[in-house]
């Protein structure tokens, strides 16, 4: 566990301690999560109030624009979704006892924390916390520190419980808990209680549509000692966060929040309908500034909290859903224009090529347009109902092109090419959307829509400078080698095909 005073580089000591009262009485609560769990259309909320201030993004500015339907949830006993988790180890300690002979001794650890249940059915409930709540170290060293527990400590018994507050004592009222899955580079855990509990009553949202200015609420027990609803800004929608073994997305919110309040659900108001959406969960702050706190977006943890087990990925994404019927038609209606045949992809060029069953990405190398050869060709194609599988990698092997197919490669592979071809449609999206703000009458609204498209795709080429370079690393790994390391040894070896023809611009050789 790690402990509330230690420093980190840059980023402040994890607070790890919101707390929550359990409610009288349990109900059971439908499941929740669904990837992409957003309504169809529905009409914009309009304040009742002339002057009521406007919702013109997917979040609003203010909770003011609230409907009376989601205020009676906050009220009311469905707000009972947060819970108070105490997590407990014994370590064995050894020293040297007066005589000099060497000894050990037991050594308690107890801190609390909180995680919020967001799928309940008639026997089980799933709740989403923290990693650094719902784990120890096996072992104390200076890497991972625990309070009171001096170095080199061995862990010999853990415990993680639901209880009433931090002084609740009386073991037969509390609620035993089971680590489900753990995801240390996301700091995120899915624990599970056998019986059912108050769930999230909220949809699932989209962090990669916040915006700086947004308001968001964090719903938990500060300091373990009341319960709170702390409301704030996003001061900054992406953050990569890469500290303390660390590999996600998150956004930086100015709520004033304390130690205890890791793991604790943010909410953000959608202006479609009025209500709260699950964005994130709070993991850490600054060190020095209680008004800097990060977030873990929704978008990182949707997977994780779907499939209930960790997700090998390459560098972090927005992870969205898989892109929708509407947006694949588009996509397609302005690759027939000819208005984007080419886009920048983290450095490297990239023909995008509209097939039957997908989508063709053509990878150029990084010399382009100097060297017009292409890297790589990645097929991606997509089922009706909007998941997508990328069925083939063409990788340029000498002077002939060598086909991987999907499943002649390894877990760790396909989930980088997954990844990838997600990241490159979501930048093309965001390009069409840049193009078509720029490309109006010039009006001050489309001028400050174009400005956001433009920063959001700014604010995605980090990410696709890492996907870019992962991409490049795999396809000249398995250009070297004759057979996948992850085909089992009777599986026929994949021969290289006719690199697919791109219409724009004429195809090249390899």
């Amino acid at each position: 566990m790690i402990s509330g005073a230690e420093d980190f580089s840059s980023r402040a000591t994890l607070n790890i301690a919101m707390k929550v009262r359990l409610p009288a009485t349990l109900t059971s609560a439908a499941i929740l999560l669904a990837a992409g769990a957003i309504a169809g259309a529905v009409a914009r909320h309009a304040p009742s109030a002339k002057n009521a201030p406007a919702c013109d993004g997917e979040y609003a500015d203010t909770m003011q624009l609230q409907g009376a339907r989601a205020r009676e949830t906050e009220l009311g006993p469905r707000s009972a979704y947060t819970y108070l988790v105490r997590s407990s180890a014994r370590y064995e300690c050894p020293f040297f006892g007066s005589n000099g002979k060497l000894m050990r001794k037991r050594v308690d650890a107890v801190e609390h924390g909180t995680a919020f249940a967001y799928e309940s059915t008639g026997t089980e409930t799933f709740l989403l916390t923290n990693e650094h709540v719902a784990v120890w170290p096996e072992v104390t060293d200076a890497g991972h520190r625990v309070d009171g527990v001096s170095d080199g400590c061995k862990r010999v018994d853990e415990k993680l419980r639901i209880v009433h507050d931090d002084h609740d004592d009386y073991e037969p009222s509390h609620i035993p808990l089971v680590r489900v899955a753990v995801d240390p580079a996301l700091d995120a855990a899915i624990l599970k209680a056998a019986q059912p509990m108050v769930a999230l009553p909220y949809r699932i949202g989209k962090s990669a549509s916040l915006r700086q200015g947004n308001v968001v609420q964090v719903r938990g027990f500060p300091l373990g000692l009341i319960h709170a609803v702390n409301t704030g800004k996003i001061v900054n929608p992406y953050d990569l966060d890469q500290e303390q073994g660390w590999n996600h997305v998150d956004f930086v919110i100015d709520a004033l929040l304390s130690e205890g309040n890791s793991g604790s659900p943010v909410l953000a108001l959608s202006c479609q309908t009025a209500e709260l959406q699950l964005v994130g969960m709070y993991h850490a702050g600054y060190k020095g500034a209680s008004a800097l706190n990060v977030v873990v977006g929704i978008d990182q943890l949707r997977d994780f909290m779907a499939k209930k087990k960790r997700i090998v990925r390459g560098a972090p994404s927005e992870g969205g859903p898989a892109v929708s019927l509407g947006e694949r038609k588009r996509l397609r209606e302005a690759l027939a224009t000819g208005t984007l045949p080419l886009f920048d992809f983290g450095g490297l060029h990239v023909g995008v090529e509209a097939t039957e069953g997908g989508f063709l990405y053509h990878v150029y190398e990084r010399d382009f347009p100097i060297d017009e050869r292409r890297m790589a060709i990645l097929e991606d194609r997509t089922a009706a109902t909007g998941p997508t599988e990328v069925s083939g990698l063409w990788v340029r092997a000498d002077a002939a092109w060598r086909l991987w197919p999907g499943s002649g490669l390894g877990p760790d592979e396909r989930d980088l090419l997954g990844r990838v071809a997600d990241a490159m449609r979501s930048q093309l999206m965001r390009i069409l959307d840049y193009r078509h703000a720029v490309g109006g009458r010039g009006q001050p609204e489309e001028r400050r829509r174009g400005r956001e498209h433009l920063r959001s795709i700014e604010r995605h080429g980090l990410v696709a400078r890492e996907l870019s370079t992962g991409l490049t690393e795999l396809a000249e790994r398995l250009a070297s080698v004759h057979e996948s390391p992850s085909v089992a040894a009777n599986a026929p070896a994949p021969t290289p095909p006719t690199a697919p023809a791109l219409h724009a611009p004429g195809p090249p050789t390899p």
